[in-house]
């Protein structure tokens, strides 16, 4: 197993558990972070706006997304990343950091399929 390759995740979100199906069926190894369980710092998450950026990490479709999608066009980075922390429905999910490939923003098999088992 890849170490370095992380899976952010929240279990009861049946895309997550589709995305883990996925990824075992290309024999693809991932640390499993629950980050509702294990939510993370505000470091991780800066980190994680910085390696896929924040229009790609903020999940915009949320219901919990309404007021922010009302001044997209104003609201700060700084904002986004307050609004995640504080709600994590607002990260879209799942996510997979790996050292092989660009970060993976939702569910997406054929970028899994390409991942080094």
């Amino acid at each position: 197993m890849t170490a370095e390759r992380r899976f952010y995740t929240w279990r009861k979100c049946s895309t997550c558990r589709d995305a883990q199906k996925a990824l075992d069926q290309v024999s693809v190894e991932v640390e499993e972070r629950d980050f509702f369980e294990d939510p993370m710092s505000r470091e991780e998450l800066a980190g994680l706006v910085a390696a896929a950026g924040i229009e790609n990490l903020f999940s915009w479709r949320s219901p919990s997304a309404k007021p922010y999608r009302e001044r997209r066009d104003s609201v700060t980075e700084a904002e986004l990343i307050d609004a995640m922390l504080a709600e994590p429905r607002l990260i879209r999910r799942p996510i997979i950091i790996s050292p092989d490939a660009d970060p993976i923003i939702g569910f997406d098999r054929k970028a899994y399929a390409q991942l080094r088992p």
